[in-house]
């Protein structure tokens, strides 16, 4: 048995024994034994100790080059396993080339497009020494290569020029189309293999599906899942994993979760995609639900779970859960995964966590669009147009290109600060880059215009368009509305079926503000049961927000109330506020007090509510119940929040509130307010020196 024991132990035994005079000649292990001695470390996932092994062999083959590159590209280090074949060749020319062993490297090549100038080398090599075109690993491999570096030419002239193709080089070739998104040449190349007597196998199956996920081929994908079903695949984890997120991606998440409940033992990729299918439906409570049964499973979670649940906690506004998801992923080193840190990124954004947004994106080691474009939205919703901008511009500077998502943040901005000029800025480098026709940037623009008050420009922008979407039409509705455009707003309403589109919730809520603001309640009502009859959009609170208005703004406070009591979830402070107001206007003082109690059991220091309610008593002359009002304000702490105003000045945006006097001009503006007020002239107004 002594041959077995590794060298490093046998010096060890002649060190140990030499005092004695043992004088132990004991045999070297064989090249073939300690092979196997390296295999079996690195099959134990032990490569630090395989690599001490393999350094202190004195002899080596092409089995042992072999097998201990394929080591580190099994643990995904490709630069230590193309370090370890650049040794080989410079240490041992004389070694043949083994076709296995060249195909190992071209593999490791495949792992990153900085790689490819060492493919192409490779490639050259191979045919200098007669490996191809007639070995079908070294073609596959390089296939591979060129595939990842987004060299489809390159990939398909490989696999034509094959003499020999087969399932594996057939499977690498669709690889290869499905990457550049020729998904159409891709199924006809699945589809030739039974013709050609090549059989398909698991990877092949795995390939076609996901190009019918990303196309959104669902019937093709049902064809091949029929396949599957007779070869009795669907129900291993491999292809039950990806017909399900075909399913998903293709909106058919019912057969996504049967899948689901078919498996055995799902993995944490079956996981993983039955909780990014309960968050793509919305049913957000759900995905944690099964973030948790997986945990309670034994199932280990990896990156892409921890994004998935992370969006879904970004969907709830639930910071506490986001927060303890944060101190998982730390402990178990995944918060520097790009797909982790960009989620957390967008879930403290979201819940209006800017300063710890800010922090992770700045630690982050690598920065791809998506980061960007979430930090840049994240200053946007929060109003910091100036920030936003100044991220936007680092960007351009050092970080990828724009997308529309990133432009469509900053009009979004421009649109919530009513900024037109810096709005106009992106809009002209939206047309620059050829993305000011895109559905996101157009329905963005649209809004920009409108809540600046240029609904003319608004309007332009939408009949610019070539394409029609949903999402344009919806802000041009809306936009009509808040301009009080009402019945052009209705009549694009019902022009929308003509044009071959569907409206959504949040079209309905356009239409539904537009009759608000008309005072046509009974088409008000039309509207609203259309919705649910017609379309099969089950109302929101939003809708039903609306619905209080159009009725409350007509003096049908009692119809008001019964809509909110009919709500399928309890009425929140939105709708009771929308009734508290109608209440004031029409001078019902029981109605208001109802409306302000569930308000305040919803938010207790709700300064608004505490008011508005005060100013119906005093409407009435209820003046003791104005001083009970006053004093439970006082008592709980409650203030009025400051009411702010701004307003655009060249490339600054001045902010005032009541009794401010900050403004570096503002002796020179009341100077010119105390001129208005006494009616002087413009030409008296001028003839002021101000005071800076």
């Amino acid at each position: 048995m002594l041959s077995l024991i590794p060298p490093r132990m046998i010096t060890t035994l002649r060190s140990s024994t030499s005092s004695h005079h043992l004088h132990l000649h004991l045999p070297q292990p064989s090249t073939f034994e300690t092979n196997e001695q390296l295999k079996a470390l690195i099959n134990s996932h032990r490569l630090h100790d395989a690599r001490h092994l393999f350094d202190q062999m004195p002899h080596r083959d092409s089995i042992t080059w072999t097998t201990i590159i394929s080591g580190y590209l099994r643990s995904s280090n490709s630069s230590e396993a193309l370090s370890l074949f650049s040794l080989l060749l410079s240490t041992h020319p004389s070694l043949p080339l083994d076709p296995f062993l060249l195909s190992l490297a071209l593999k490791a090549c495949s792992f990153s497009p900085s790689f490819l100038p060492l493919a192409s080398s490779l490639h050259s090599l191979s045919l200098k020494s007669g490996l191809l075109p007639s070995s079908p690993f070294i073609s596959t491999s390089l296939l591979h290569a060129y595939s990842n570096s987004n060299l489809l030419s390159h990939s398909l002239q490989l696999f034509d020029e094959m003499p020999q193709q087969n399932t594996v080089s057939y499977t690498a070739a669709i690889t290869a189309l499905v990457r550049s998104a020729n998904y159409s040449t891709a199924l006809r190349l699945f589809t030739s293999m039974p013709q050609r007597r090549i059989p398909w196998d698991s990877h092949s199956y795995a390939i076609i599906l996901k190009a019918c996920a990303d196309a959104r081929l669902l019937p093709r994908g049902r064809e091949i899942h029929t396949f599957t079903a007779k070869l009795g695949l669907d129900s291993t984890s491999f292809i039950a994993n990806t017909l399900a997120s075909m399913y998903t991606k293709c909106g058919d998440t019912n057969s996504a979760f049967i899948l689901f409940h078919r498996i055995r033992s799902p993995d944490v990729v079956s996981w993983t995609n039955i909780i990014a299918a309960h968050a793509q439906t919305g049913h957000n409570t759900d995905a944690v639900r099964a973030f948790l049964s997986m945990r309670d499973s034994g199932v280990i979670p990896n990156a892409y779970t921890y994004a998935a649940v992370l969006s879904a906690c970004t969907a709830l506004a639930r910071a506490e859960w986001g927060e303890q998801l944060h101190a998982h992923v730390f402990i178990r080193g995944f918060a520097r995964a790009i797909s982790v840190a960009n989620s957390l990124v967008t879930l403290y954004s979201r819940v209006g966590h800017l300063h710890s947004a800010d922090i992770l994106f700045r630690e982050m080691p690598v920065k791809d669009l998506i980061s960007w474009s979430a930090i840049v939205s994240a200053y946007a919703q929060e109003g910091h147009v100036e920030e936003s901008f100044k991220l936007f511009n680092q960007m351009r500077d050092s970080g990828p290109a724009p997308n529309e998502f990133t432009l469509a943040s900053l009009l979004s901005a421009c649109a919530s600060a009513a900024v037109l000029e810096p709005g106009r800025q992106v809009h002209a480098r939206a047309q620059r880059s050829g993305l000011a026709k895109e559905a996101a940037v157009a329905s963005a623009l649209i809004n920009m215009y409108s809540k600046c008050g240029c609904i003319g420009e608004a309007s332009n922008v939408f009949d610019e368009l070539d394409h029609d979407d949903v999402v344009s039409w919806t802000a041009m509705i809306n936009g009509y509305a808040e301009h009080g455009l009402s019945l052009v707003a209705i009549k694009m309403f019902d022009e929308m079926p003509a044009a071959g589109l569907v409206p959504d919730h949040v079209t309905f809520v356009g239409v539904l503000n537009a009759c608000s603001h008309a005072g046509l309640v009974d088409l008000g009502l039309k509207y609203f049961e259309r919705m649910k009859e017609e379309y099969g959009i089950e109302p929101g609170k939003e809708h039903y927000g609306c619905m209080v208005d159009v009725l409350g703004r007509a003096g049908r406070l009692r119809d008001a109330e019964k809509v909110i009591d009919e709500m399928p979830e309890k009425g929140d402070d939105v709708v009771w506020s929308a009734l508290l107001r109608a209440s004031r206007v029409h001078g019902d003082v029981e109605c208001g007090k109802r409306a302000a109690e569930k308000i305040l059991e919803e938010v207790p220091e709700c300064a608004g509510t505490h008011i508005t309610m005060a100013n119906v008593y005093a409407e009435k002359g209820m003046w003791r119940e104005v001083a009970t009002m006053r004093r439970a304000m006082r008592a709980k702490g409650v203030k009025k929040e400051v009411g702010w105003s701004w307003i655009e000045v060249g490339d600054d945006v001045a902010v005032f509130v009541a009794g401010d006097r900050r403004h570096e001009e503002i002796s020179g503006m009341l100077t010119l307010v105390d001129c208005m007020a006494r009616m002087v002239t413009v030409e008296e107004v001028f003839d002021f020196e101000f005071v800076t």
